[in-house]
């Protein structure tokens, strides 16, 4: 099992893309979003949900969460929080903080906002800056069971890179799975 994550969406083009592709797949994903990106665009929130993905919180506006006060942390998550409930009437406990930076002030902050994981990664792609060959190169040369790649659906090259990413995991025998799934999954062993 492989997790495949979207950060900064969700955008109006490649969402829509991304989410055919993981479809055609019979692939999950976990978004991790903006909410200003979720105000923007709130019809594309239940897409996703119904497609069997996970929506985490990413910020609100994607400033570092270590350079703000503790209230103001929470503010970033929970007003992202409640876009998401609004929009799907459920609610994920995954938050990734921008840019991965994260320090025992955004936990705090976090954890009083009901979030229980900080997901981070273990394949990084640099996709917004990387032609569709170097992206799907990267990711298949770094994957393993349990890894988690971190993609940006905002990409016009991870959009390209997607379907060829997707089809090769499934070549390899591995499954793409929402996060949700897996721990639901662990809970029963």
């Amino acid at each position: 099992m492989v997790f495949l994550s979207f950060d900064d969406g969700p955008e109006p083009v490649f969402t829509p893309l991304a989410l055919a592709a993981l479809k055609r797949y019979n692939s999950q994903a976990v978004w991790f979003i903006l909410g200003k990106q979720a105000e923007l665009y709130p019809d594309l929130l239940p897409q996703i949900y119904q497609g069997g993905h996970d929506i985490g919180v990413h910020s609100y506006d994607h400033i570092s969460l270590t350079t703000l006060p503790q209230l103001q942390i929470v503010q970033q998550l929970e007003r992202t929080k409640m876009l998401i409930q609004k929009a799907t009437g459920q609610f994920w406990p995954y938050f990734r903080p921008p840019n991965g930076a994260y320090n025992n002030k955004v936990l705090q902050a976090a954890a009083s906002a009901g979030f229980q994981w900080n997901v981070m990664w273990s394949v990084d792609p640099r996709d917004y800056r990387s032609t569709p060959e170097q992206i799907i190169d990267h990711v298949l040369m770094n994957l393993r069971p349990g890894a988690i790649v971190i993609l940006h659906e905002v990409s016009s090259s991870t959009t390209q890179a997607l379907p060829i990413i997707l089809q090769e995991i499934n070549k390899r025998g591995y499954r793409t799975r929402s996060l949700s799934q897996y721990l639901t999954f662990s809970d029963h062993d």
